[in-house]
């Protein structure tokens, strides 16, 4: 398994450098105004990819803390309801209790 995932990764590093030898090409790029010139195109490229993983993973992260706080919210009310219930139970008991010795 081990070999396998050096291959795959060796096969992408590869496919990338080719990539990248192949959009060597300098171009102009025009950003908010500002004008970048003889910059190559697999840095563009590589920048988009990079911006883009970034986006997501900040999506990803907002998300997840999302979810984290309504969990501690469900687990704060689990918690409580557990109590009551606990509560519950041993009122029960007690007085199951207390009719059998009323009867001994």
């Amino acid at each position: 398994m081990k070999e396998i995932k050096i291959f795959v990764t060796v096969a992408i590093l590869l496919t990338v450098v080719w990539v990248f030898t192949q959009n060597a090409t300098p171009v102009e790029l025009k950003l908010m105004g500002a004008v970048y010139s003889d910059i190559p195109l697999y840095v563009v490229i590589l920048g988009s990819v990079v911006l883009g993983i970034l986006f997501g993973f900040s999506l990803t992260i907002t998300q997840n803390v999302k979810l984290r706080k309504g969990l501690k919210l469900i687990d704060r009310e689990r918690e409580k309801l557990q109590g009551e219930v606990d509560k519950r139970r041993q009122a029960v008991l007690e007085e199951d209790e207390g009719v059998e010795s009323a009867n001994n």
